[in-house]
C-alpha cells in the first residue's frame, strides 16, 4: 500500500496538473483460455456518437452458479511494447462485492463500470457477464493523473486458480497543456 502511494504521488507530479486530459478507445480484445467455462459472444468498441466510442462485451458464463472469481487488473504503458506501468492487482471478486474496500485500487475501476454493467449483484454469479456502451470519460483519471500516452488494460478471469479468460482494452490518453485551443465537444 505505500509503495501505491509513494508512485501515485512521483507519477502526479510528473504530470502537469493545468492541462485538459483527453480520452478515447482504440482497440478491444477477448480471449477465451477455457471454452467449457466461457464464450466471447462479442467483443467490440461502437461509435456512439461523434467522438464518442464505447467498449461492449458479452461473456457468456458456461458453468453456472460460479462461487468464486478472481480477477487480475494491470496498466500497461505502451514505450517500446508494452511495459507494466503503476499496478498489478488480483481480487477476489466474490469477497471483494460482499466487503468493498474503497483502499483498493479495483474500487475505482469497478465503480467506473458498475453503470454499465449487469454486475450488480453478489456471488454465485447466475448469469452471463455483460459491458453495454462503457464511455471512457475525461473525470474517470482525475485521481490518478498520468502521462500522455498509450496504455492497455488487463483483465485476467481466474475460476478455481486458473486462468480462464482476458480482456485488454487499449486506450489514448492525451493531456492539452495549450490553453489557448478550444475543444469542441
Amino acid at each position: 500500500m505505500r509503495f501505491l502511494c509513494i508512485a501515485g504521488l512521483v507519477l502526479a507530479l510528473s504530470v502537469p496538473l493545468l492541462g485538459d486530459l483527453l480520452t478515447r478507445h482504440t482497440n478491444i480484445k477477448c480471449e477465451t483460455k477455457d471454452t467449457s467455462y466461457l464464450e466471447v459472444e462479442f467483443c467490440r468498441l461502437k461509435v456512439l456518437g461523434r467522438g464518442i466510442i464505447g467498449a461492449n462485451v458479452h461473456l457468456k458464463m458456461l458453468q453456472l452458479p460460479i462461487k468464486s472469481v478472481t480477477i487480475n487488473y494491470g496498466v500497461w504503458r505502451k514505450l517500446s511494447g508494452y511495459h507494466p506501468f503503476l499496478f498489478n492487482v488480483s481480487v477476489d471478486f466474490c469477497r471483494y462485492l460482499r466487503h468493498p474496500n474503497p483502499g483498493n485500487v479495483f474500487h475505482y475501476f469497478y465503480r467506473a463500470l458498475m453503470p454499465y454493467t449487469n454486475m450488480n449483484y453478489t456471488c454465485p454469479i447466475t448469469s452471463d457477464l455483460i459491458l453495454k456502451d462503457f464511455v471512457l470519460e475525461d473525470k474517470m483519471f482525475s485521481k490518478f493523473p498520468v502521462p500522455s500516452g498509450s496504455y492497455m488494460f488487463s483483465i485476467k478471469l481466474l475460476g478455481a486458480g486458473v486462468w480462464k479468460g482476458s480482456i485488454y482494452s487499449y486506450m489514448d490518453l492525451y493531456v492539452d497543456n495549450n490553453k489557448t485551443i478550444q475543444k469542441n465537444h
